[in-house]
């Protein structure tokens, strides 16, 4: 088996043309932009989720140092998504301009171009916008979010505090209800202790006045 041919024969395949051709410099940039932009986006979760629960960080600067981490996130993967593949797309660009009049090969100069493309893409996504551009604008932002966060705070506990009303005021009326049918039961109690006492009395007056006129006879008999 010849190595050299089989070797030679993949080196100038379709997929290696493609894969080496002179965009392999701008697949290095894409790639290169998208692993800070997945980092970025990793970080801003973790560090926004430490933050607001960092016992460390005093509890009335928690939210706006989470506004903080959060507003770095947002920002560094929307300017790298927008500025920084606008920046990768032009660096052939400007490099054909600039190296317009250049000697080198073909195959130098594409290897050139790939990695001005990934070095000018990887400064400004790294050095200009998370550097300089992103701290610019987030504390404003963090301010935002952290005025959004009270906001949020405050009305859950508006509904929360509405629900132990409700709830207080439900199990007041369960309480006063069950006060009331226990009285109820007390006064259909005594009624009817009541109501037997008085039919004992009134059997008893039947009882003694039915006993009279035999006990008066009695007496006219002794008297005889």
């Amino acid at each position: 088996m010849n190595v050299t041919k089989i070797g030679n024969r993949f080196l100038n395949s379709r997929f290696m043309n493609a894969v080496c051709s002179e965009r392999a410099g701008d697949a290095a940039a894409t790639i290169a932009l998208l692993s800070t932009t997945t980092k970025d986006l990793v970080n801003c979760a973790y560090y926004t989720t430490q933050s607001l629960h960092n016992k460390k960080i005093p509890e009335e600067k928690r939210k706006f140092v989470a506004g903080i981490d959060l507003s770095n996130g947002i920002l560094n993967v929307l300017s790298q998504l927008t500025i920084g593949m606008y920046i990768k797309n032009k660096t052939p660009v400007a490099f054909d301009y600039l190296f317009r009049n250049s000697k080198m090969s073909k195959n130098a100069y594409n290897a050139a171009k790939g990695g001005f493309s990934l070095i000018v893409t990887l400064v400004v996504a790294q050095v200009l916008l998370k550097r300089i551009l992103t701290p610019f604008i987030s504390t404003p932002m963090a301010h935002y979010f952290k005025e959004y966060a009270d906001k949020k705070d405050a009305a859950t506990k508006k509904t929360n505090n509405e629900q132990d009303k409700n709830t207080k005021t439900a199990k007041d009326d369960k309480t006063e209800k069950t006060k009331e049918t226990e009285k109820t039961k007390q006064t259909i109690a005594t009624e009817k202790t009541e109501t037997q006492q008085n039919s004992k009395v009134s059997i008893n007056s039947m009882n003694t006045n039915l006993s009279s006129p035999f006990k008066s006879f009695e007496g006219l008999l002794k008297v005889k």
